[in-house]
């Protein structure tokens, strides 16, 4: 990721748009499908016909493990694939009314900046962060996350360096940005800086994230779950180290907010 009323059926932060046959092709090509929108159209309409779980088929349309530029690419591919299973679903064709665009979900308020009293991030920040930046225009999104990359270099620079799977680092390193978004939501200036000492200390033997953040464990355990309905390759021993990076990310994050003078 729907989660609650996520934009993307089963996912978060991917809403169900599909742009078209032409953009679709164009998406499938660059991250590296043999496959145009017309073939891709087949393929689902077999499966649907045949009971075949969306998650089973879209990666058969891909000879190797796809690549984007960003997660924002990935994002648009896959919420273009959501919207064609869609609308074969309700009975369109790849063309019928094309492009189709879901309508703007309706967000609720962010809590104002800084003002969380506890440590523990409360299930309404959690869902309100994430539904703005799921709603957010790519724009807002890759400001957000060059925010995040100013303010916590030793964070980022973690992140490219811990050992990941190549299956879910993506989630991880997505879940540890969103995360972030959350502590600065609710801690506002009061998040100071990682330091990577401070990661490497954790990333080892993090405290588990049910325990110190339950509401935002929730929304990653319900992300990772997605991904492995639909990556097959995606398996418990490449869970467990996404597992363990997010809870360490966050384990750090929490301790560098200061407490109120």
């Amino acid at each position: 990721m729907t989660r609650r009323g996520r934009g993307r059926e089963g996912a978060p932060g991917i809403v169900p748009v599909y742009e078209g046959p032409e953009v679709l092709t164009s998406l499938l090509g660059r991250a590296g499908s043999p496959h145009g929108a017309e073939e891709v159209s087949a393929r689902f309409a077999e499966a649907q016909r045949t009971g075949e779980p969306r998650g089973a088929v879209i990666p058969g349309l891909f000879p190797e493990e796809p690549h984007f530029a960003t997660p924002e690419d990935a994002r648009r591919l896959y919420g273009n694939l959501f919207g064609l299973w869609a609308r074969l679903a309700a009975g369109l064709g790849p063309h019928d009314d094309a492009p189709e665009v879901a309508a703007e979900p309706e967000l609720p308020p962010l809590p104002p900046r800084g003002a969380l009293e506890g440590e523990v991030l409360p299930a309404d920040l959690v869902e309100a962060v994430w539904k703005h930046l799921a709603a957010a225009a790519p724009r807002e999104v890759q400001r957000r996350r060059d925010r995040f990359m100013n303010a916590q270099p030793d964070l980022a620079a973690w992140l490219d360096a811990v050992p990941l799977p190549e299956t879910g680092g993506l989630a991880a390193a997505d879940l540890v940005f969103e995360a972030w978004a959350m502590f600065d939501q609710a801690h506002g200036d009061r998040l100071e800086a990682v330091s990577y000492r401070s990661l490497r200390e954790l990333e080892e033997e993090p405290p588990p994230l049910e325990e110190t953040q339950p509401p935002l464990a929730a929304y990653a355990a319900e992300q990772l779950d997605v991904i492995q309905d639909e990556d097959p390759g995606f398996d418990e021993t490449a869970r467990a180290q996404v597992e363990r990076a997010v809870a360490a990310g966050v384990a750090a994050l929490a301790g560098a907010v200061r407490e109120r003078s």
